[in-house]
């Protein structure tokens, strides 16, 4: 339908309706003025005519209008606040369980395989430091302080470098040097039992319980650590692997020999004991 309006005393048109409705809500045009279309017998004024009725009911968005529309929706989202409805959770923070473990393992079998090598090198006698009562704070102790310090400079290890994870604290930084030493304390407690083999197994149930059932991780949880990830690289995962084999292959060899230097040791004790024996046995007695 077309129509045509009076404005300034002239004469304006044909017009679609949605061309007046755009000019009204614009503020262009009063009620007052007159329009014509075909329907009406004269020029009546435009907010009579109930097409265009309504668009005069709206009210016009005025700066103050605005505004307070604006603080009205303060005042709503204020009253949101501090009502009583519940809110939803946080987003649950990724655990990344598997990269963990992984790296947990690269970064013990490197310090295992570096220790035995020391004891290689030093002949250090390990069965008998193993049955003295410290030997447990002599195994771990040191990589205690070496974890903590790679976490506190560098927020992360060689393990979860290399799987690309880093430990960040609730501020979103790296930990402090106190943070990091007790999350690694936490971390031999809770996760390694003090890398007894016993204690290691059941640590090792009992976390991975916790994180598959509870999405909790015993020793970053409760005070708000995560680990944040990294982009993957290839590389990194190919030296990763290779690291892995080259721990256990010095593993495996320091382990050798220090069995077999305890082995030829005792027995030769032995045989020594049982040579004089048998020349006691056999060798006549001088009259």
């Amino acid at each position: 339908m077309e129509f045509w309006i009076v404005i300034d005393g002239e004469k304006e048109g044909p017009l679609l309706d949605f061309e007046l409705r755009s000019r009204i809500r614009a503020g262009e045009i009063d009620p007052e003025q007159k329009v014509w279309f075909v329907e009406l017998e004269e020029w009546t004024a435009i907010g009579e005519v109930e097409v265009f009725r309504a668009e005069f009911q709206a009210p016009v968005q005025t700066e103050d209008t605005v505004e307070g529309y604006l603080a009205g929706l303060e005042e709503e989202e204020l009253a949101r606040e501090q009502s009583s409805v519940p809110k939803p959770p946080p987003i649950p923070v990724e655990i990344y369980l598997w990269r963990r473990f992984g790296a947990r393992w690269f970064d013990y079998m490197a310090y295992m395989a570096v220790f035995l090598m020391g004891v290689v090198f030093f002949e250090v006698d390990l069965k008998g430091l193993q049955q003295r009562s410290f030997f447990p704070v002599v195994l771990v102790l040191p990589w205690i302080f070496l974890e903590a310090l790679a976490l506190h400079l560098w927020g992360t290890t060689p393990g979860k470098w290399l799987v690309g994870l880093q430990v960040r604290g609730p501020d979103s930084q790296k930990l402090g040097a106190g943070a990091a030493l007790l999350r690694t304390v936490r971390v031999m407690i809770l996760g390694m039992g003090f890398a007894q083999v016993i204690l290691l197994g059941i640590c090792h149930l009992v976390s991975l319980w916790f994180a598959v059932k509870r999405k909790v991780v015993l020793w970053d949880t409760s005070v708000g650590n995560r680990l944040v990830r990294e982009k993957d690289l290839p590389r990194k995962w190919v030296a990763f692997g290779l690291g892995l084999l080259t721990s256990f292959f010095i593993l495996m060899s320091a382990a050798s020999q220090i069995v077999l230097s305890q082995v030829s040791s005792e027995p030769s004790a032995e045989f020594e004991e049982v040579q004089r024996k048998i020349e006691r046995v056999f060798t006549p007695e001088e009259e």
